[in-house]
């Protein structure tokens, strides 16, 4: 990370007017001393908001802060604050909690001077850790009925959602005739049959508004399009005889959705824009409702005024300003200590009501959807690195509306996504933890030949599944699975519960929990690698993707090619491995391993596949399934030459075509011939 973009994560609230930039700047320059940092530490010290012009839409009222000039508790947008949960009573409660994080994160600065000086540091380092990036997943829960969980779409691609009817947030959709990609930072609309480019959106190339697409949804004549905003603030001088391109840039990140009409594929209609505070996390859409979520640090200094230390939210239905969300409607655990809020904003893309809003002072890491209900995790480390736990917060999903309801917590942290299902009423949950292990030593004395054993403890691994009711209380578990081992991938279905674990060996488990107060491990599968990820194919087989692995020397073991696995399960006492491929000649890596959006899936052809790369090249690889057989065919495999860094990002199929889409270009194949049909390249 260069010195830019570092300051742009740390400054990340902060705005200064023009006037107070150039006031301070002349000061600066007649005393002489002015270089580079300086300008940009000056700037820092008098940054205030830049003062927004009061606006209405749909000749709506809304409430102005006259010392800020920013909307305050607009009414028509919903932002809880009459329930039962604990949240501010006032600001100074709000900066006492920011206090008492900072100070557990080693932040201990009272002025602005100690803040700049943590900066200083920070950016000469290279990281800043306001703002990360939240490398988490939504997920949907196995309520539905065995046709929705098993079988896909017979004419086109959807995703490789997780839960049926909870459609989740990606870079290409599909409607049957035409393809939206993310790519590029645009949004293009493609007419399939013909790759013809009807439109694209393109919002990033303004230099002080950036809008960053990162993924979409796809509803009838909707198309909602999701990323982070920034707004730059560039302040340009000759300093000292020296001139500097960018002195400094202020910026502010936004999470926003933007919706579309595209009944006309060539003239885009932007309907409605919604923003929270922070960058964009992630997405899910259950039939017209969308929910989406932000994170937004905050490097709290006491010299902060009070709407520097607010979160703000926008919805052009509502106002055409931000709207700060008041202190009293946000929840906080008082033993949750956290610099970071998390805002989860949700709509209907098909009324002009105000967005639901709830904010709570704590990060999270893992986001599951089910139609109910949304839970956000959060991994602590407590005293140690070994004494992690999870937090999960649960909210209720409304038709647009959402409620944070109560908070839970369990030992150890979650490996994805896929280790979380919400079932009946039921979360089920399965960690890996730390655990205290004996070593015992043997010694002989030489002289007496009397033996003495001492005992050493160390930490290894160990994995536990949790099932919690509906107040994320502990109704039943099962503890120290697998010890020194950690889980690699997970899955639910209804009644049952699979989990790899692996350290040099893969065992499959398969646990019972229709009792949800006695889960049991029914039986146990080893085999050598692991999969990394696992695919329900119909009620008594599930697929796992993942890894061969081999010997490195040093008494552990590497990953080698990947390797596909068909278990057969409906002997829940012992569960088999009836067939597998090889896949990739040496290394081959895909991001089927980390992504299961990555899965290419025609359950109505029996065809399996996904990107890959190997020996410096990159493509895709498909698979037919035939439990007659009892094999994998080799049904296609597409290989580029030097173009390891061009990777496919994803396949998708329309009828007999299918389509592989990377930065470059989408490239139209028969599906059933794998003839070359048609290509696109790509800006």
């Amino acid at each position: 990370m260069n010195n830019k973009d570092a300051y742009k994560k740390v400054f990340d609230s902060i705005h200064a007017s023009d006037k107070l930039k150039q006031e301070t700047l002349e000061k600066a320059m007649n005393a002489g001393k002015v270089k580079r940092f300086k300008t940009m530490k000056v700037l820092a010290l008098v940054a205030v908001f830049v003062l927004v012009i009061v606006a209405g839409i749909n000749n709506r009222q809304v409430k102005i802060d006259p010392s800020t000039q920013i909307a305050i508790n607009d009414t028509n947008i919903k932002l809880n604050d009459n329930d039962d949960l604990p949240r501010f009573s006032n600001i100074e409660e709000l900066r006492s909690a920011l206090v008492e994080s900072r100070q557990t994160n080693g932040l201990h600065f009272d002025s602005f001077e100690g803040f700049e000086s943590t900066i200083q540091s920070t950016v000469t380092k290279g990281d800043v850790a306001l703002n990360d990036s939240l490398s988490s997943d939504l997920m949907g829960s196995a309520e539905s009925s065995t046709q929705d969980k098993f079988l896909t779409n017979d004419d086109y691609s959807t995703t490789n959602n997780q839960v049926a009817n909870v459609d989740e947030a990606d870079i290409v959709k599909t409607d049957g005739e035409y393809i939206y990609y993310v790519q590029n930072n645009k949004v293009y609309i493609i007419k399939a049959d013909t790759l013809e480019e009807l439109s694209n959106i393109s919002l990033a190339e303004d230099k002080e508004e950036r809008f960053y697409p990162r993924e979409i949804f796809i509803n009838n004549d909707k198309l909602v399009v999701l990323g982070t905003h920034y707004t730059y603030e560039y302040d340009k001088k000759e300093l000292d005889d020296v001139y500097y391109d960018y002195a400094y840039s202020f910026s502010k990140s936004k999470a926003k959705a933007l919706i579309y009409s595209i009944k006309d594929k060539k003239d885009l209609k932007l309907e409605r824009e919604v923003a929270l505070d922070g960058d964009y996390v992630q997405a899910r859409m259950i039939g017209d409702n969308v929910y989406f979520i932000s994170r937004k640090g905050i490097r709290y200094y006491k010299t902060m005024r009070d709407i520097e230390v607010l979160p703000i939210v926008y919805d052009s239905y509502v106002s055409s300003n931000d709207i700060v969300v008041d202190c009293k409607r946000i929840v906080h655990f008082p033993e949750v200590e956290s610099n970071t809020y998390t805002l989860v904003g949700g709509f209907n893309i098909n009324n002009d009501e105000g967005m639901s809003v709830e904010t709570f002072l704590g990060a999270g890491e893992t986001i599951y959807a089910s139609e109910e209900h949304l839970y956000i995790t959060h991994e602590n480390f407590g005293e140690s690195y070994y004494n992690r736990k999870t937090t999960i917060y649960k909210f209720d999903l409304d038709e647009g509306s959402i409620k944070l309801e109560t908070k839970g917590e369990i030992d150890g942290y979650l490996n994805n996504q896929f280790s979380m299902d919400e079932h009946k009423g039921y979360l089920r949950l399965a960690t890996t933890v730390y655990i205290d292990d004996e070593i015992r030593t043997e010694k002989k004395n030489a002289r007496t030949g009397a033996i003495s054993v001492e005992i050493d403890t160390q930490k290894i691994t160990a994995n536990n599944l949790y099932v919690l009711n509906e107040d994320l209380k502990v109704v039943g578990k099962i503890e120290n699975l697998a010890k020194d081992e950690k889980i690699y991938s997970a899955r639910f279905i209804g009644d049952l519960g699979y989990v790899v674990t692996f350290k040099q060996i893969d065992p499959l488990f398969v646990i019972d929990l229709s009792n949800p107060a006695n889960p049991e491990v029914k039986g146990a599968l080893k085999i050598p690698g692991y999969s990394s990820y696992l695919h329900p194919y119909d009620e008594t087989h599930i697929i796992g993707i993942g890894y061969n692995t081999k010997d490195n020397g040093w008494g552990g073991v590497t990953n080698d090619n990947m390797k596909m696995s068909m278990f057969d399960v409906s002997d829940l006492e012992n569960p088999k491995e009836i067939f597998s491929v090889d896949v990739g000649d040496g290394y081959t890596y895909s991001e089927i391993s980390y992504n299961h959006k990555a899965l290419f899936y025609n359950k109505a052809k029996n065809l399996i596949g996904f990107p890959l790369r190997e020996s410096g090249r990159a493509g895709i690889v498909i698979y037919k399934i035939n439990l007659d057989s009892g094999e994998f065919e080799d049904y296609g495999k597409i290989m580029y030459k030097n173009r390891y860094y061009d990777t496919i990002e994803r396949m998708i199929y329309i009828k007999d075509e299918l389509f592989t889409l990377s930065k470059e270009e989408i490239v139209s194949y028969d599906l059933l011939t794998f003839e070359k049909l048609n290509s696109l390249v790509l800006d």
